[in-house]
C-alpha cells in the first residue's frame, strides 16, 4: 500500500531509519484506534490525534467497566447493553 518506503542494503536486508520506525508506530497506533490501512494512504492522522482517540477509547472503556460493576438490576443490565452497543458501533464496527 506504499505506506512505508522500503529500503534494502546490498545484502537485501531491510534498512529502517528512526523516521521509518516512527512511521510504523503511527500506522500501528492508527490501526488500534480503528483507522483502515486504505484510509491511511490518503490521510495519516498525527500522533497527537491518535493519542486523543486512544484517551477517548480508554475513557469509554472505563465508563463501561464502572457500569458493569453496578450490574445488579434489570435496569442496570439494559444500561450496560446500550453502553456496549454504542461502543461497538463507535469503535469496533468501523474496523
Amino acid at each position: 500500500m506504499d505506506l512505508l518506503k522500503v529500503r534494502k542494503n546490498a545484502n537485501g536486508q531491510l534498512v529502517l531509519s528512526k523516521l521509518d520506525l516512527e512511521k510504523i508506530v503511527q500506522i500501528l497506533a492508527a490501526k488500534i484506534t480503528g483507522y483502515k490501512l486504505k484510509d491511511l494512504k490518503d490521510r495519516q492522522p498525527s500522533l497527537g490525534l491518535i493519542k486523543n482517540d486512544l484517551i477517548q477509547i480508554i475513557a469509554d472503556l472505563e465508563n463501561i467497566l464502572f457500569h458493569l460493576d453496578r450490574t445488579n438490576s434489570e435496569e442496570n443490565l439494559m444500561e450496560n447493553i446500550k453502553l456496549l452497543q454504542n461502543y461497538n458501533v463507535k469503535y469496533l464496527l468501523k474496523r
